[in-house]
Order: structure tokens, then C-alpha cells, then sequence
């Protein structure tokens, strides 16, 4: 669920045309939460550590996609808004 949560606010903030480290921050901030749930979970941190490295890779891979798609939606829209086509 954070994962989804995570790629729609990164849309959301590549749209509002934030800085290119915002969905870097968000990745991070994400598994952070998630590392908290994990130990409350499992209460060992054996294979915990495997899954989060795995988790942030596949967040900042997702959080900037959805970043970049939401940055260009955005900037077709002020173009098209000046006139230009």
C-alpha cells in the first residue's frame, strides 16, 4: 500500500514541477516507514535487511518514473496553455 501511496505522490509532485531529488527523498522516506513495519512484524532483522534494500531499489525506480511522467504531463500543459503546439 505505502508503495502505490509513494507513485502517486510522486506523480503528483513531477506535475506541481518539483525539484528532480523529490522522488529520491520520497523513496527514501517511504522505505524508512516501511523499516519500521518490518521490525514490528517480523521482530528480526535477518532477511528484513535483504527485502528493504530490494524495496528502496524498486521504489526510486518506480517513484521516478511516475515522476517523470507526471513532469511531462505537466509541461505539455503549459505549453499548451502559451498556444504552442
Amino acid at each position: 500500500m505505502l508503495f502505490w501511496i509513494g507513485a502517486a505522490l510522486a506523480g503528483y509532485l513531477g506535475y506541481r514541477l518539483h525539484a528532480w531529488w523529490m522522488p529520491a527523498a520520497l523513496a527514501c522516506a517511504v522505505v524508512a516507514l516501511q523499516a519500521v513495519l518490518f521490525q514490528a512484524m517480523l521482530g528480526s532483522s535477518g532477511p528484513g535487511l535483504d527485502l528493504l534494500t530490494l524495496s528502496l531499489v524498486m521504489n526510486l525506480l518506480m517513484f521516478h518514473a511516475t515522476f517523470a511522467i507526471g513532469r511531462a504531463i505537466a509541461q505539455r500543459f503549459t505549453k499548451r496553455g502559451r498556444g504552442a503546439r
